[in-house]
């Protein structure tokens, strides 16, 4: 038995982004906001890819205020 992986954040602007396993080598990727809905499937590869940029991002230093 697989157990379904799923993270759902809601950002503080009300968008729902949500992220799920769509099959054992997709991700699936939905955004919902006011008036708007979008998804993808994304491959492995282009997962990893989202994934390192969005790691690139976070490892920047935050900027002083």
């Amino acid at each position: 038995m697989n157990e379904e992986i799923e993270t759902i954040v809601r950002t503080e602007d009300g968008v729902r982004v949500a992220v799920s396993q769509w099959s054992n080598d997709s991700v699936w990727l939905s955004l919902q906001a006011h008036h708007a809905t979008m998804h993808v499937t994304f491959t492995r590869a282009e997962t990893e890819q989202l994934f390192a940029g969005l790691k690139a991002i976070l490892d920047l230093p935050i900027a002083e205020q």
